[in-house]
């Protein structure tokens, strides 16, 4: 336009002055080539540790206008610090532990001490991702985690918090990032990321990902596909389709047993199980999207997800023999100490989920008031069948061993050499949910939030029973029904201008009974849901021009329906007389400090976390006034980048907590039996950009080889990972 108001501006002063019409001119015709201009700025998860958006409150919506805390970890730190599976990505935020549960699953998170790896906690896409599988990220865009409350949002479960893995979608570029590694431990593994733009509104995109690693004697082999189609980009009408398969064929680290109430002092690298132990799985599933956008600026956006989830397990646990001397202290330990090897509960599950949900955005302006307006529906079908082994089959034992031989291919003794599954139990639920929130601008400061969700779910499930000889016996089944349930969401935002936001909130949260696919006894009365709640008040500020970015929050999250024992029914109901809760403060520092600094902080503090009520027969994990386990005072996490020149870059990281419980312990006169100190261990990274498209990554994790229990349970701890250096060659063109 601006060409054309000075063409616009010389011929109104020509004709003002009344100048003789100039001699006519020869002007030759140009052809210009379209050319496309795409803004990939400091937001781009691929380049920044920062993003002021997220898709974790349905729909795309910018964090100030989030009023809980929110933190995200982005593509570029993923891949600075090598964090290949969601597990080891999900230690870079705060607030956030893993049980090592009874079968040693690594999926079992819990974030403010209550546990988010339930139906409704882990997402994929603003979708729930229910099965225990091992998650890799080699898909993933970026890793968003929302803490408190949200039931209003994403229905039963979120008492803590919820994960969203956001996926790698079509973009209307050409471009191709491959990427080798090698490392410690035999790790090789190699990663593609292709895009294809085939047309004026189409594109293709890729990942595949395949890994191995012999981790001391354990083994890493997981291998992954993700294609995905999208027509209609930038249209009214936006379409995607995608297809995700991840298979796992693991040899599992095993789990250690404490020594003297604390975590072993066995060397992280050592590996005490045998070539039988095992960990296979599977995820596949099939999704698609259609995105219309409305004249007026609305959105109308649909996601469709169906699919399979595999998993059999089968792992030992290492516990230490009779020649220590006492007490039995982990100075005691040396080479010659005997360690016995048992194993834990076989288990494999099969799950199949389909769902649907569809989320509605705009912005009206009802009563001379702007409304921003989120609605929708969502539906889901759950399947789950467990398997157990058959009682008749003997399973081979694990012979004992010594700490100074780790991987000492001992096989399994006696007459079985492994499970022979039978179905134990299956489930099927139903569940439909409608949401409704708005926020609105009462003053161009002054911002309220109000949502409700309404819920109806139900399920059934079935005990299958046996004789000694194997022969089936019955079918028992349970059902419930929970035809309505609320919840519910408020909030205050004070935003006096672009670079602050403060707000106030609240927020519920239930569970629901068979929250995990089973029943347990005291689960056949329709004991009604637990529930919870979530106060929160905190701070978003950007700084320096708005390149950093700065969260606070200060929070109190209360269980009070906890499911507990009924001390009149011991065994066979459960009342809610339980109660507890956590709360504390969390920190969020991310973008960057100058031209060549980029740093991510990521600390919360939980000085209170305890048990408030409990029914009369409740145990240990249930004594009023007790620490809740897994909750430990201090988490942080910490990741400082520097540019040195144009082609070095080196960064550092650090990530640890202070000292941590399992859920259950003796609460005797010192402390509990079941415990992990406190630790902190250190990433280091430098990069070598040999040109703009080729460059050679350097990685050494856990630069101390620091021990330390990364995953409790009360009768053993699986340990954190060891030393590992690695070196990736990657190639964009």
């Amino acid at each position: 336009m601006l060409p054309f108001g000075a063409l616009m501006l010389a011929a109104s002063v020509g004709w003002a002055q009344e100048a003789p019409a100039p001699a006519p001119t020869t002007v030759a015709q140009v052809e210009f080539k379209p050319v496309l201009v795409e803004e990939r700025g400091e937001n781009h998860g691929k380049d920044s540790l920062r993003t002021k958006k997220t898709s974790i409150g349905k729909g795309t919506q910018d964090l100030r206008d989030i009023p809980q805390s929110v933190n995200v970890i982005t593509e570029k730190l993923i891949d600075d610090a090598r964090l290949d599976t969601l597990k080891e990505a999900l230690h870079y935020t705060a607030g956030i532990t893993f049980s090592a549960t009874e079968n040693g699953t690594d999926q079992d998170i819990r974030i403010r001490g209550f546990p988010a790896a339930t139906t409704g906690d882990l997402l994929i896409d603003g979708m729930r991702d229910p099965s225990q599988y091992e998650r890799d990220t080699f898909n993933m865009e970026r890793i968003e985690v929302m803490r408190g409350s949200a039931s209003m949002i994403f229905g039963r479960g979120s008492t803590g918090g919820v994960v969203n893995q956001v996926t790698k979608k079509p973009m209307l570029v050409d471009q191709m990032d491959t990427a080798v590694q090698a490392g410690t431990g035999g790790l090789v593994r190699g990663t593609v990321d292709f895009n294809k733009r085939t047309g004026e509104e189409t594109a293709l995109r890729l990942n595949a990902m395949a890994t191995k690693a012999g981790n001391g004697g354990a083994r890493v082999e997981r291998n992954g596909i993700a294609p995905s189609y999208s027509w209609g980009l930038g249209t009214r009408n936006e379409f995607n389709v995608g297809l995700f398969h991840l298979n796992t064929n693991n040899v599992p680290r095993n789990a250690v047993g404490y020594l003297g109430g604390n975590v072993a002092p066995t060397n992280p690298l050592d590996f005490y199980g045998t070539p039988s132990d095992s960990m296979d799985g599977s995820a596949t599933y099939a999704s698609a999207m259609h995105l219309h956008r409305f004249a007026g600026g609305g959105e109308l956006r649909t996601q469709l997800r169906t699919g399979t989830f595999k998993r059999a397990q089968w792992s030992s646990v290492a516990r230490f023999g009779t020649t220590l001397g006492e007490p039995t202290t982990r100075g005691n330990v040396g080479d010659a100490t005997i360690l016995t090897r048992g194993s834990l509960t076989p288990r494999k599950d099969k799950y199949d989920t389909t769902m649907l949900q569809s989320d509605y955005s705009n912005q009206f302006g009802w009563f001379g008031l702007r409304h921003d307006v989120l609605a929708g529906i969502d539906v889901a079908r759950e399947e789950a069948v467990r398997f157990q082994n058959a009682s008749w089959n003997v399973l081979g034992t694990r012979p004992p061993t010594t700490v100074g031989t780790p991987d000492d291919g001992a096989t399994l003794t006696g007459t079985g050499r492994g499970p022979l599954y039978r179905e134990s139990s299956n489930y099927k639920g139903r569940s439909l949910g409608l949401y409704a929130q708005d926020m609105v601008q009462l003053s161009p400061t002054w911002k309220v939030v109000g949502g409700v969700r309404w819920d109806r779910f139900q399920a059934t499930t079935g005990q299958l029973t046996y004789d000694t000889a194997g022969a089936l016996t019955g079918r028992p089944t349970t059902e419930v029904r929970f035809p309505s349930l609320w919840s519910y969401r408020a909030g205050v935002l004070y935003q006096p201008d672009a670079a602050s936001s403060y707000y106030v909130s609240y927020g519920t949260s239930f569970n629901t009974a068979a929250d995990t696919y089973q029943f347990t006894t005291q689960q056949n009365a329709n004991t009604p849901p637990e529930k919870s709640r979530n106060i929160e008040a905190g701070a978003k500020l950007d700084w320096l021009d708005g390149k950093l970015s700065t969260r606070a929050a200060i929070f109190r999250t209360e269980k009070f329906h906890e499911r507990t024992t009924d001390a009149d029914f011991a065994g066979t109901a459960f009342t809610l007389s339980g109660q507890r809760h956590s709360a504390g403060i969390e920190l969020d520092v991310v973008g960057r400090l100058g031209p060549q600094w980029e740093v991510y902080v990521s600390y919360s503090f939980i000085p209170t976390a305890k048990i408030d009520a409990a029914g009369s027969a409740a145990n240990a994990q249930a004594s009023i006034g007790q620490r809740v386990g897994l909750t430990p005072r201090h988490t942080a996490a910490a990741w400082l980048g520097y540019q040195v020149d144009p082609q070095w870059r080196v960064a550092g990281g650090v990530h640890g907590a202070s000292e941590n419980f399992a859920l259950q312990g003796s609460t005797g006169a010192a402390q509990r039996t079941a415990r992990a100190g406190g630790y902190a261990s250190v990433d280091l990274m430098a990069e070598y950009k040999a040109t703009p498209d080729l460059f050679v990554q350097f990685n050494v994790n856990n630069v101390a080889n620091r021990i330390y229990g990364d995953q409790l349970y009360p009768g053993f701890a699986i340990q954190g990972p060891g030393r590992a250096a690695t070196v990736s060659v990657a190639y964009r063109y």
